[in-house]
């Protein structure tokens, strides 16, 4: 009598579950953004930063890959992110886009005008950054880098 209880709560348990929506036992795939924007961010230096929504690409200025005088930056990533954090990402490129930038100072030093770009199905929209939007989104971006 007692196995017969047992296996009865398992299976009313069971089919709960699946009465609810839920699949025991099977994973889900990782859900995708139809149709995500596509960013391009260059910083300061020339080092670009490629952001989809399901990668992060950095090609840095290297040996290969360089203006006289620069210094090698690293090498290449090509770095699998989740959906959460290509939000994060995403989130900061909108600001940024979205918010008035500053013109570079007179005495700016970089090796290259900081540019962010948005490319989605539609149209591509690029700007010119301030040094303080190139600040925020290394804040943001650069830690995905120091995980590998």
């Amino acid at each position: 009598m007692r196995r017969f209880l047992y296996v009865f709560t398992a299976a009313l348990g069971l089919l709960v579950v699946v009465a609810c929506g839920a699949t025991p036992g099977i994973t889900t795939t990782k859900k995708q953004l139809p149709n995500a924007p596509l960013y391009t961010y260059i910083d300061t230096k020339g080092n670009v930063y490629s952001i989809s929504s399901k990668k992060l690409i950095y090609e840095p200025v290297s040996a290969d890959n360089t203006i006289d005088g620069l210094d090698d930056e690293g090498r290449y990533l090509e770095l699998n992110i989740e959906l959460n954090d290509y939000t994060k990402m995403a989130a900061e490129c909108e600001r940024q886009l979205n918010t008035t930038q500053k013109e570079l100072p007179a005495n700016y030093t970089g090796y290259a005008i900081p540019t962010l770009t948005r490319k989605d199905s539609l149209e591509t929209q690029s700007i010119d950054l301030s040094i303080e939007a190139v600040d925020e989104l290394d804040y943001v971006i650069k830690p995905f880098l120091n995980d590998e």
